[in-house]
């Protein structure tokens, strides 16, 4: 079989603004499990604080308030530029600081390799949004 070339799985950003006080334990908590079940890879993590008057700036974790970011501090893959953390900005309210994450969707991985070695190939990906998927089932629908 001839050399295969790397296979990457879909590639996500995300923008958690969080209280003033920090995030609580849980949600970086998830994260952390994600991670290290081989679910996700983060390949960009950065916090950003917008001011009052809406200046953003890169702010330091620290590690006593958000334990669960110490394995994330320091990742960055080179994705996440000036311009991608101040588009991210646009939607951190004044005064509020938020987790921007760019992260590989590892689970796709395994998959993509067994249909690449059988002559298929992952085509597309996409998402949409769970208010549009929400919305389109109605008030009736629940979660199985």
């Amino acid at each position: 079989m001839p050399d295969q070339e790397p296979v990457l799985g879909p590639i996500d950003l995300l923008v958690v603004e969080v209280p003033a006080s920090g995030p609580g334990p849980r949600g970086l908590a998830a994260l952390l499990r994600l991670a290290e079940a081989d679910h996700i890879r983060v390949l960009d993590l950065e916090i950003v604080h917008k001011a009052a008057d809406g200046t953003l700036a890169l702010a330091v974790p620290d590690p006593d308030a958000m334990p669960e970011l110490t394995p994330f501090v320091g990742c960055s893959s080179g994705l996440l530029g000036a311009d991608d953390l101040q588009e991210a900005g646009d939607f951190v309210s004044a005064g509020r600081s938020a987790i921007v994450v760019i992260y590989e969707n590892e689970w796709v991985v395994a998959m993509e390799t067994a249909l690449r070695e059988e002559g298929a190939r992952l085509v597309a990906a996409g998402r949409i949004p769970a208010a549009d998927i929400e919305a389109a089932l109605g008030d009736g629908w629940e979660k199985p």
